[in-house]
């Protein structure tokens, strides 16, 4: 059996690094909308790659341009009072599959905002709290009693994170969700806290695991089926999922299942994503769901409140978003060579979202503070 190692750590998206195709553009005049497509020479089955490149200001395109040149593949998409700013595809999946603004790819931790709208919008039901102490749905974790839904949707709950070393145990990726929650918490509930609860900010996965296994015990759904009644379908966000659910529909991300000796199909990880960092999206969807986030038409405005308030000062997190940042909210999130980012800024009435398939973290971020200041001017 092949034991996971790390969350959100997918060793099947290794291979997409090598999909990434780096090609040079003439660009676009600022003002308009021209793209420019290069192609490279492929071998057998391996389709052209291509770039495409709009931009409603010079600054903006620069910023593309650096962007392209970096050789990330991925997509941008920015609007402004919605109308778009700014969009940018580049690259192809693994097998070469091109990368467009409508592809579908894994958003990592900008999961975690919908897991507390979720929270959120049963509170709003009255049926649970963010006062609720985390032995009312855990009574076996004695360390529960002192640790509210609210220290956990912030990141002040003491709870140690799951990131690459955390001993995994029993938790493979053949068995059901439903074991390996068992055997995952079963090491959880063993640890002591880092801290008492509500003392100071540290990020912690294990925080939004709980979390959205609490909107399954109070909802009697699974965790995504509950973000699809509630979140997806009413804001016809037809692209986004579970990434557990790309091996039963491809149609997603085409490209991203693939399985041999060494390799299983993407997001296949029982357990171990749900709430912290477990959904897929695209451009189109993250636009819907980040105007209407802010508008009401998801949690109410006092909720939204709550969700924005700066709990740690320092650190700048509400719940399950990051805030005070750059002027608006939004947050970063990973999947294996997959990164997303998500941007709010309501004063401005700007959104960005950027996904990226491949091409370092480091060079990722830097595009994504690059353009930030751009569509912020």
């Amino acid at each position: 059996m092949k034991k996971i190692i790390a969350l959100l750590l997918a060793a099947a998206l290794a291979v997409s690094a090598a999909a990434c195709t780096s090609e040079k553009s003439s660009g676009s005049s600022s003002g308009t909308e021209e793209s420019a497509s290069r192609s490279e020479e492929t071998t057998g089955s391996e389709e052209k790659g291509s770039a495409q490149i709009a931009a409603d200001s010079e600054e903006i395109e620069n910023q593309l341009k650096k962007l392209e040149a970096s050789g990330i593949c991925g997509v941008v998409w920015a609007e402004r009072d919605g109308k778009k700013i700014a969009s940018y595809s580049n690259g192809a999946l693994y097998n070469y599959v091109k990368i467009t603004t409508d592809t579908p790819m894994p958003i990592g931790s900008v999961s975690k905002q919908f897991c507390a709208a979720a929270i959120l919008i049963l509170q709003e039901r009255g049926r649970l709290s963010v006062n609720d102490t985390l032995d009312r749905y855990y009574p076996e974790y004695a360390e529960g009693r002192k640790i509210t839904l609210h220290n956990m949707l912030s990141q002040r709950s003491g709870i140690v994170n799951l990131d690459a070393s955390t001993p995994l145990g029993e938790v493979t990726y053949d068995k059901t969700d439903e074991e390996n929650t068992s055997a995952l918490l079963g090491w959880l509930f063993k640890q002591p806290l880092g801290f008492e609860p509500g003392d100071r900010y540290e990020y912690s996965n294990f925080n939004f695991i709980l979390l959205g296994n609490i909107v399954e015990k109070v909802s009697g759904q699974k965790y995504v089926d509950f973000l699809r009644e509630n979140i997806f379908k009413p804001l016809k966000m037809d692209h986004s999922g579970s990434v557990d659910e790309l091996g039963s529909s491809p149609g997603w991300a085409e490209g991203f299942s693939y399985t041999n000796d060494d390799f299983v199909p993407v997001g296949i990880q029982p357990g171990l994503c749900k709430g912290a960092g477990d959904l897929v999206s695209n451009a189109a969807d993250m636009t819907v769901w980040m105007n209407a986030l802010p508008s009401g038409r998801v949690i109410s405005a006092e909720s939204y409140k709550a969700m924005t308030t700066d709990y740690s000062p320092k650190e700048h997190y509400g719940y399950g978003i990051r805030v005070n940042f750059s002027g608006g909210v939004g947050h970063f999130g990973l999947n294996g060579h997959f990164l997303a980012f998500d941007y709010i800024n309501e004063k401005k009435k700007i959104t960005l979202f950027m996904a990226f398939s491949t091409g370092g973290e480091s060079k990722m971020t830097e595009a994504y503070f690059g353009m930030l200041g751009a569509i912020n001017n």
